[in-house]
């Protein structure tokens, strides 16, 4: 199944790393990295809460399918630890949220590299 890395949230020793797709990284322009810093600091102090809880170095994943939804998912097993509020209120609203920036970010790269071919 096709699909395209958006982001990661892996555990580290004391903490959580965000791990940004390089491509989009490049791309990123200062209104958008304004827009993800907040929202990356408090999804990550969120999971940071539930980090005992996971079995993986990855504790959440955000991607686009190959159908164009975006999907946003904990590692196998946490979801069960996390009670539906804060799992669908704000882990996985946060994640889309971070999701469609870095959407915006793609399709402004490519609006951008558009109007230079044409």
């Amino acid at each position: 199944m096709y699909m395209i890395f958006l982001y990661r949230f892996d555990l580290k020793e004391n903490g959580i790393d965000f791990v940004l797709n390089e491509q989009i990284a490049a791309d990123m322009i200062p209104v958008y990295e304004e827009k993800l810093r907040p929202l990356v600091a408090s999804l990550a102090e969120t999971l940071c809460l539930y980090r005992s809880l996971s079995k993986y170095p990855t504790i959440l994943t955000g991607e686009i399918l190959e159908n164009g939804e975006i999907e946003v998912m904990l590692s196998e097993g946490l979801g069960q630890c996390i009670d539906a509020y804060t799992k669908n209120q704000i882990i996985f609203e946060s994640g889309k949220c971070i999701a469609d920036i870095l959407i915006q970010v793609m399709d402004y790269h490519t609006s951008k590299s558009l109007k230079r071919t044409h």
